[in-house]
């Protein structure tokens, strides 16, 4: 059987979606939901063949959002997708978990996606069937009809929660339907890393250049908040694998943005490397201090031997977790980036004054006789 075009894979949203109940259901980049919300679980890396008690963990904190930022499933667990049936069948499995069905009772899941759920494991632009997953995915996770991720290539999304001057904007980025291909390093200049390095010439694209100009204008709307979701990890950069370490140009490009927009209060959330960590940049060229807050491991977290990071504040974490983020509006406001783990258990923690995330002006210049 051979993957179906997108038009052709409309009738596949009743096989790609496992139907429960949303109390609230969340709506796509418009319009707008008037309620404030203080408390957005996220996580990632969850296999559908194994146990998924975390699930009841996450419901307990009485979150306002989940947000799945990659591998929410692996299409690719025991052999490539053969078919957009194979990849609904993943998801088919990841919905009929009791946790997440009550998960989606209790909050809106909203989701961008990583390697595995897109198809095949560090796939990137070159995959042949990402239109067939995209459909597919955003059934599953039941995409509102009129939402404008129906009509573009690639599943980036904005929602915005609240009053402006309590404004939460969360931004989930695609990075695999553009991405170029990775650059290898050869086995013996590893010296223990990972298989990847930056390109060469600091080229490759990550994002696309048409996913670039939605996300200025999206960091050009008023927020007081900004959770951008990047299924992989944007400061940490020294351990081998994917990253936007591998594309330094665009994360420069990144950074240049969120100055040029002014953008303030920006926090990445993201996955992939089955383990968790905060990371903190403020090294030249970046508008502020970049945090990424990395939440990796919903059900089996990896033990890396080692795992470098100049930038990490805090502990690594090498057990089943998922990553809250708490907004205090009332302290500043005041961010609280928290790991829990299973019972509920709160494994690392670390506050950030929003006050300290935004692009400082440039000093006048005053111009003497």
């Amino acid at each position: 059987m051979t993957f179906l075009t997108r038009g052709s894979l409309k009738g596949l949203l009743a096989l790609a979606v496992v139907l429960t109940t949303v109390c609230r259901p969340a709506t796509g980049e418009t319009p707008l939901s008037p309620e404030r919300i203080d408390k957005i679980a996220f996580g990632s890396c969850a296999k559908q063949d194994l146990d998924q008690p975390i699930w009841d963990d996450i419901v307990a904190q009485q979150p306002d959002a989940f947000l799945f930022i990659g591998d929410n499933m692996y299409a690719d667990r025991k052999h490539p997708p053969r078919s957009a049936g194979d990849i609904a069948a993943a998801y088919r499995k990841l919905g009929a978990k009791p946790g997440f069905r009550r998960l989606r009772r209790a909050c809106p899941v909203l989701a961008t996606w990583d390697d595995h759920d897109y198809g095949l494991n560090d796939a990137g632009g070159e995959f042949p069937f990402k239109e067939a997953s995209q459909t597919v995915m955003l059934s599953f996770f039941r995409e509102p009809a009129d939402s404008p991720r129906w009509g573009r290539e690639g599943v980036y999304g904005a929602w915005r929660f609240g009053p402006e001057d309590q404004r939460v904007q969360v931004l989930l980025l695609d990075t695999r339907y553009f991405r170029s291909p990775l650059r290898e390093v050869p086995a013996e200049k590893r010296q223990g890393r990972g298989p990847y390095g930056p390109q060469p010439d600091g080229g490759g694209s990550l994002l696309g250049e048409a996913q670039w100009q939605w996300l200025e204008e999206q960091l050009s709307e008023p927020a007081a908040v900004r959770l951008i979701g990047s299924s992989v990890q944007v400061v940490s950069d020294e351990h081998g694998w994917e990253g936007w370490s591998n594309f330094p140009r665009e994360r420069q490009r990144l950074y240049d943005l969120i100055d040029s927009t002014k953008a303030r209060g920006v926090i990445f959330l993201s996955g992939d490397r089955h383990l968790a960590e905060i990371s903190r940049s403020t090294e030249a060229g970046t508008p502020y201090p970049m945090w990424d807050f990395t939440s990796s491991g919903l059900t089996d977290p990896k033990q890396p031997a080692r795992e470098p990071n100049r930038n990490r504040v805090g502990p690594l974490l090498k057990q089943t977790q998922f990553g809250m983020v708490r907004i205090d509006w009332s302290a500043g406001p005041q961010l609280t980036l928290e790991a829990i783990g299973l019972g509920g258990e709160s494994l690392l923690s670390q506050q950030i004054n929003l006050a300290d995330l935004r692009v400082t002006p440039a000093p006048a210049v005053v111009q003497t006789n």
